[in-house]
């Protein structure tokens, strides 16, 4: 569990401890926005291929989208983990400062259930792995059915 930082021994003041649940709600608040802008960024690199490959099925043109839009998803699996990690850090502080919340999260606790951040974690990995995994075979595909 992590440790209050410049907090004293005992129980840290009401505005402390306001100031530490809305800065935890706002971070949580970030990665779910992220998440909303990188998906529809990737819908939209999705129609644009859809477009082209209809239009001109070209790979000069095809395969450079398809690398940009795949760093484009190595960069948001990136950007979502380190951030799913700073959240689940402000959790467990949380955690520490407001017993409440504590004995809560630890009530729900269960496999696979530890911090109270739970339902998000598949949407910090799983997200934007399967969009690669989509770059990745239609990358496949575009070269395939150029050579068929």
């Amino acid at each position: 569990m992590a440790v209050l930082p410049d907090l004293p021994e005992s129980q840290p003041a009401v505005d402390e401890v306001n100031r530490l649940w809305q800065h935890g709600m706002h971070e949580e608040r970030l990665f779910h926005d992220r998440m909303n802008f990188f998906s529809a960024m990737q819908v939209g690199l999705l129609g644009v291929f859809a477009i082209l490959y209809n239009k001109e099925p070209a790979l000069a043109v095809l395969v450079p989208l398809i690398l940009v839009a795949l760093a484009f998803t190595l960069l948001w699996l990136v950007v979502q983990l380190r951030h799913w990690r700073y959240c689940v850090h402000v959790h467990a502080l949380i955690r520490q400062a407001v017993p409440e919340y504590g004995r809560t999260v630890a009530s729900f606790a269960g496999p696979g259930r530890t911090d109270g951040l739970s339902i998000a974690r598949p949407l910090a990995f799983a997200v934007p792995v399967l969009f690669a995994v989509i770059w990745v075979a239609l990358l496949a595909w575009a070269i395939g059915r150029s050579r068929g």
